[in-house]
């Protein structure tokens, strides 16, 4: 891995951590979704530091090249981070459904019986 690649990785890990850490201060990102970007940013950290583990990881998997695994790397936890999301989403949309729903019987219900209550009086 060479030395300009080393360096971009320490710095954009740094900076994302630094940002995550700044974010989480200001009670502006939830602590399970800054766990993830924090862990992240130690992985990059860590592999930036000792380019011996990266090299190592390369010859296990069969990867032509370091660099080659970084991006494999970025691109697959990426890709988990997306799939959580959706997962999120998912869950998100069939509560709002859930909620508009309890909302619309209980107006209904409240028309109905402001609608009784005038034909008693």
């Amino acid at each position: 891995m060479s030395v300009g690649l080393r360096i971009f990785l320490l710095a954009a890990a740094l900076l994302a951590g630094a940002v995550v850490l700044t974010r989480i201060r200001k009670a502006k990102m939830q602590i399970e979704d800054s766990v993830f970007w924090v862990l992240s940013s130690l992985l990059f950290i860590l592999l930036a530091a000792f380019p011996p583990l990266i090299y190592r990881l390369t010859e296990f998997f069969g990867v032509q090249s370091p660099a080659n695994l970084l991006f494999l790397l970025v691109i697959a936890i990426l890709f988990m981070k997306v799939f959580s999301l959706s997962l999120k989403v998912s869950l998100l949309e069939e509560k709002l459904s859930s909620l508009a729903q309890s909302e619309a019987l209980r107006e209904r219900f409240a028309e109905e019986a402001k609608e009784n209550r005038e034909e008693k009086d």
